[in-house]
């Protein structure tokens, strides 16, 4: 069922199973005008992918926040925009797929492979859910 919702949504992009697992922990496949976490009043993040302004500006995508982000098509274009700017092989620690680092660092930053502590610990369970999600759409 998520499957043929996905290929009904997402028509002009073909997104990874990454993408779709991602998508699916972030707003379990939603589109459209979808705000995340408000913080001091004001969004911290909007969209399918739940992108915050600063990720979005990182991406260098064209647009602005958070209009841009509420396309689906614009979403994956700026995730893959910022994870061609921040996940690279050097970046990864040994034994992390890449599969893990961009997921982390979608969730918590470029700096997300380097976190302890609390950060860690939250960054660990959204990975967890991130490849519980990744199993379904690899079967």
């Amino acid at each position: 069922m998520i499957t043929t919702l996905i290929a009904t949504v997402a028509l002009s992009i073909d997104m990874t199973p990454l993408e779709r697992a991602i998508w699916k922990v972030e707003t379990n496949c939603r589109t459209g005008e979808i705000w995340g976490d408000y913080v001091n009043g004001k969004p911290k993040s909007a969209g399918g992918f739940q992108i915050g302004k600063p990720y979005f500006t990182d991406s260098k995508i064209k647009g602005k926040w958070p209009d841009a982000v509420f396309d689906l098509d614009t979403s994956v274009l700026c995730f893959r925009a910022y994870m061609a700017r921040y996940a690279k092989p050097h970046r990864i620690p040994e034994g992390m797929t890449k599969a893990e680092a961009m997921a982390r660092m979608h969730n918590g930053g470029p700096a997300a492979l380097r976190a302890t502590g609390k950060k860690k610990e939250n960054l660990d369970r959204y990975w967890s859910k991130v490849k519980k999600a990744l199993k379904e759409f690899t079967r």
